[in-house]
């Protein structure tokens, strides 16, 4: 009973931080800000209902595999994201109008 109750918090807390990723896509201001919400959530919420399957079917084969996926998405994500946030760059998406410096380019936006 209390197994099937951390496993349904795990499930749960990942949906929960799924509505929140697909909050933060419409209401951040540029694509730098969205990518940034949406892959710490994205990350979290597979990294919980993975776990919640390793609780679930409670075998060595399965809580294996489940470590590999975590550890996979913990190095391909951020990796992803980077990848993804430089090329907006190079295509001079624009950033946000209360962004005060441009790390890539190491300018300061006139106020």
């Amino acid at each position: 009973m209390m197994t099937e109750i951390i496993i349904l918090i795990l499930i749960f807390s990942g949906v929960f931080l799924m509505f929140i990723a697909s909050v933060g896509l419409f209401k951040m201001p540029d694509i730098y800000t969205r990518m940034s919400a949406v892959t710490k959530a994205v990350t979290f919420k597979v990294g919980l209902i993975v776990l919640s399957a390793c609780i679930y079917f409670d075998s060595f084969p399965v809580i294996l595999k489940s470590g590999f996926i975590i550890l996979l998405l913990l190095l391909t994500t951020p990796v992803s994201s980077h990848l993804l946030g430089k090329e907006a760059h190079e295509r001079s998406a624009p950033l946000w109008r209360k962004t005060i410096i441009d790390e890539l380019t190491n300018r300061r936006k006139n106020k």
